[in-house]
C-alpha cells in the first residue's frame, strides 16, 4: 500500500491516472502563462549579469550568453505551442528542451575556477525551477534536480579545487533536498487546487446541461435536436480542422464548441408553454417572445457559470446561445451582427440548428428531405450563413 502511494505520488501528484490525465491541459494552460514570466525574467537577469561583466572587465561571459539565449529560445518555443498544450508531445518536446538546457547550463557554471566568481547557486535554484513549469509530474522535476547536479558536480571536480568542490557539493545536497521538499508541498497543493476546480466547472456544466435536456423534454417539437446538432457539429469541425483557413484555431477550443453546443437552446426554458409549444405559426408579438430565448439563454449560462474556471468554454457557451440566431448579411437576432462579427462557434451552431430543424418533423410542419435541406442551407450562403462555413458543412452532411 506504502509503495502504491509513493508510486502515486511520483507519477501523479497523489491523484489517481485518470484524474490526473483530466486537468493535464489545465496544468499546461496554467504554466504556460508562467513559463513565460520565468523565462523573461531568466533573460533579463543573464543579460544583465553580462552587461555588468562586461562593463566590469570580467572574464565570466559564457554562462550569461548562454542563460539569455537558452531562455529566448523557451520564450519563442513557449510563445508558438502555447495554443497546442493539449496535444501532450507539444509538452513534452518543450519540457525536455528545458531540461537539456538547464543541465548543460549547470555544467557551463561549474567551469568557472571560483564560486566568488559568479553566483553560480543562485541562479541554478532559480533555473531549475523552469521544467516544472510545463509539467507537473515530481518523478520527472526530481531527475532533472539531479542530474543537474550530477553534471554541476562532474564539470566542479575537474575545474576546481578540492576545497571548493567539497562546498559544492554541501551546496547540491542542501539544494536538491530543500528543492525536493518545496517540490512535493507547492506542486501537490497546485495540482489538488486545480482538480478541485475542474471538478466544481464539471459539476456546472453538467447540471446546466441537464437543464438543456430538460428544455428538449420540454418542448414537444424537438425531440432528440441536442442529439442531432452535437453530430452536426462535430461532423463540420472535423472538416475545419483539416483546412489551412482555420489552422489558428486551437483543439481546446473546438472541444469547448462541441461541450457547450447543446446548451445553445437552453433560454427556452424561460419561454412559456403556450408559445413553446403552439402547434401552428407563431404571431409577430409570440415571435417576438421567443426571440428572447438566445439572450435568455446567455443570461441563465452567465448566472450558472460565472465563477468557471475555465473562461473560454465560458465564453464560448454564452456566444453559442447568445449568437446562434444571428444571419450573416446583419438581420438576424438579438444583435443584428454580421459577417465575421458573429462568433465563429455560432456561425458553426447556426448551420447545424437550421440544418437539424429542416429535416426534424414539428407539430406545425413536415420534414424536409436532407436534398431539399441541402438546398434551402446552400440557398442561404452569404445571407443566412457564412460562405466557407456552408460549403463545408454541405460537404459534412452529405
Amino acid at each position: 500500500m506504502k509503495n502504491n502511494r509513493v508510486k502515486t505520488f511520483l507519477l501523479h501528484c497523489g491523484l489517481k491516472k485518470e484524474e490526473y490525465n483530466l486537468i493535464r491541459t489545465n496544468i499546461w494552460k496554467r504554466n504556460t502563462r508562467i513559463l513565460n514570466l520565468t523565462s523573461v525574467l531568466a533573460a533579463v537577469m543573464g543579460l544583465g549579469f553580462f552587461m555588468f561583466n562586461l562593463l566590469t572587465h570580467s572574464s565570466v561571459l559564457l554562462p550569461y550568453i548562454f542563460l539569455f539565449v537558452g531562455s529566448m529560445i523557451i520564450f519563442v518555443i513557449n510563445r508558438l505551442t502555447m495554443d497546442k498544450v493539449a496535444k501532450e508531445w507539444y509538452g513534452i518536446i518543450l519540457c525536455y528542451t528545458q531540461m537539456l538546457l538547464v543541465c548543460v547550463y549547470a555544467g557551463i557554471l561549474s567551469t568557472q575556477p571560483s564560486n566568488y566568481a559568479i553566483p553560480a547557486t543562485s541562479i541554478i535554484v532559480f533555473i531549475a525551477i523552469m521544467p516544472q513549469s510545463i509539467d507537473d509530474r515530481p518523478i520527472r522535476m526530481y531527475l532533472v534536480m539531479l542530474v543537474e547536479s550530477g553534471l554541476y558536480l562532474a564539470s566542479s571536480y575537474f575545474f576546481k579545487s578540492r576545497d571548493i568542490f567539497s562546498l559544492d557539493v554541501m551546496n547540491t545536497a542542501t539544494f536538491c533536498v530543500i528543492g525536493m521538499f518545496f517540490y512535493s508541498v507547492i506542486c501537490t497543493r497546485n495540482i489538488r487546487e486545480i482538480y478541485q476546480g475542474v471538478r466544481v466547472d464539471r459539476i456546472q456544466q453538467s447540471i446546466i446541461t441537464s437543464l438543456a435536456t430538460v428544455v428538449e423534454e420540454r418542448d414537444e417539437n424537438t425531440g432528440g435536436h441536442i442529439t442531432r446538432t452535437e453530430n452536426h457539429v462535430e461532423s463540420l469541425i472535423a472538416l475545419m480542422k483539416k483546412q489551412d483557413k482555420y489552422s489558428g484555431l486551437s483543439d481546446v477550443f473546438y472541444n469547448n464548441i462541441i461541450l457547450a453546443a447543446p446548451m445553445h437552446d437552453i433560454g427556452k426554458i424561460k419561454i412559456p408553454d403556450a408559445i413553446l409549444n403552439k402547434p401552428g405559426k407563431l404571431t409577430e408579438e409570440e415571435f417576438e417572445v421567443m426571440k428572447k430565448h438566445s439572450v435568455f439563454g446567455s443570461e441563465i449560462i452567465k448566472k450558472t457559470m460565472e465563477d468557471v474556471e475555465e473562461e473560454d468554454y465560458f465564453t464560448v457557451a454564452c456566444n453559442i446561445a447568445n449568437y446562434h440566431h444571428e444571419r450573416y448579411d446583419g438581420t438576424g437576432y438579438p444583435c443584428g451582427l454580421k459577417g465575421e462579427e458573429i462568433p465563429i462557434e455560432a456561425r458553426i451552431m447556426a448551420l447545424a440548428d437550421v440544418y437539424d430543424a429542416l429535416i426534424s418533423e414539428r407539430v406545425y410542419k413536415k420534414a424536409f428531405s436532407k436534398e431539399e435541406a441541402r438546398k434551402i442551407i446552400k440557398k442561404g450562403s452569404g445571407t443566412q450563413f457564412d460562405p466557407e462555413l456552408t460549403e463545408l458543412f454541405l460537404e459534412c452532411v452529405d
